[in-house]
């Protein structure tokens, strides 16, 4: 029987931590997307994909406000990935498993969601154009530093605020074939392409719980995922080391 060798670094208690919180970060990015797209107008704040083609319908078809809204997030979520660069270094750490600095990066997304969130609870997006922009700034700058952030881990096809990616290499890992050998590369596969899945599945929850949210609570929801935020920072603090 062939011996399972089990690589360094991608197993054991940290790293099943890491995981957790790389599925709450990919919860909050689904929910505030969701919230976001339903309150602030048609609208992505973490897919800039989908924003993209949003802008381009917008101006096809002369709806300069549409327009706006976009490029507002897509110029915001830029700021929020510079920003976060300048925190933590972008190029990925793989000796590390949670470095110091992503923990930093995050505390900064908590600090811009929470005026996000407060912003939700006070001002009124349908008497000021003024406060739906600056609203649809702040998400869209509270996911570009979740995005860089999350990228310095460097967990292979992870990806929690735009999914294409993680969608393109879950499905590759799980229709390759393999074979009857187990070796370190497909034990270390595996356990990727659990978290994978999970990420998947995580943000679709979060943006079908978004929209119910949206429903009744309106922009006040923008609070539900900053528990999340926060366990996040509390669990980076005191495991990650």
């Amino acid at each position: 029987m062939s011996k399972i060798i089990m690589p360094t670094g991608t197993t054991g208690q940290p790293v099943g931590i890491r995981n957790m919180m790389l599925a709450v970060l990919a919860f909050t990015s689904g929910y505030i997307d969701a919230l976001s797209y339903l309150a602030l107008g048609s609208v992505f704040v973490s897919n800039m994909t989908g924003n993209t083609v949003l802008l381009g319908i917008a101006i096809g078809r002369g709806n300069g406000l549409a327009a706006l809204r976009a490029a507002v997030s897509l110029v915001s979520y830029v700021i929020g990935v510079a920003l976060g660069a300048n925190i933590v270094d972008p190029t990925p750490s793989p000796e590390k498993i949670w470095p110091h600095a992503v923990t930093k990066a995050i505390f900064a997304e908590f600090l811009v969601l929470l005026m996000f969130a407060t912003g939700g609870i006070f001002a009124d997006v349908t008497r000021s154009q003024f406060i739906l922009y600056a609203l649809i700034s702040l998400a869209a700058l509270a996911m570009g530093l979740q995005s860089t952030a999350v990228h310095a881990l460097g967990v292979s096809g992870i990806a929690t605020t735009y999914i294409t990616g993680t969608w393109t290499r879950l499905v590759s890992s799980l229709t390759r074939k393999r074979g009857p050998r187990i070796s370190e590369g497909v034990v270390k596969e595996t356990s990727q392409t659990r978290i994978q899945g999970m990420v998947v599945v995580v943000y679709i929850l979060a943006a079908i719980l978004g929209g119910l949210t949206e429903s009744n609570l309106q922009l006040k929801a923008a609070f539900i995922p900053m528990v999340g935020i926060g366990l996040v920072l509390i669990f980076a603090k005191m495991r990650m080391r």
